[in-house]
């Protein structure tokens, strides 16, 4: 009687190990698109905060570098600015730093003076644009995205 115990004993243990792999094999990859994903957006939230946080550092050098500031520092403005954070203009250079994760070749800036002028109370909008891509591209079921940090600040000098 004891002899038979202990093989019925052994053949559920068998059976038991090969519906645990079966598990397995369901639900790690399952586990891992989310592991994934939640990374993925991570990754896109880390981005939209530096791109945030950079518009409005270029906002304040931009509401500082207004009309009346001294020759020697140099004024901004009232034309446009476009181009990128690599680009090496006063206007951005140190930008570089504010943007971990992103290559400065492809973040774009676009700086405008809403009110035509860099006098004192004109405003000044600073705008930078990235393109999130996923990474582990085909793998989520999103593709790439824009991301945008913009400020609207008004020039002090």
């Amino acid at each position: 009687m004891l002899k038979s115990n202990h093989r019925r004993s052994k053949s559920r243990s068998t059976k038991r190990r090969g519906a645990s792999m079966v598990e397995a094999v369901f639900t790690l990859p399952i586990f891992l698109w989310v592991l994934f994903a939640m990374l993925d957006l991570g990754i896109a939230a880390l981005r939209m905060n530096a791109l945030s946080d950079a518009a409005r550092r270029a906002g304040r050098s931009a509401m500082i570098h207004g009309s009346m500031v001294p020759d020697r520092t140099g004024s901004w403005g009232p034309t446009a600015y476009s181009g990128a954070v690599a680009d090496g203009s006063p206007m951005v250079s140190s930008l570089a730093t504010s943007i971990p994760t992103m290559e400065p070749d492809d973040v774009s800036v676009q700086m405008a003076w809403l009110d035509g002028d860099n006098r004192p109370g004109d405003r000044v909008r600073v705008t930078l644009q990235y393109q999130h891509t996923s990474i582990v591209p085909g793998l989520l079921p999103w593709g790439p995205f824009d991301l945008e940090g913009s400020t609207t600040m008004t020039i002090l000098n």
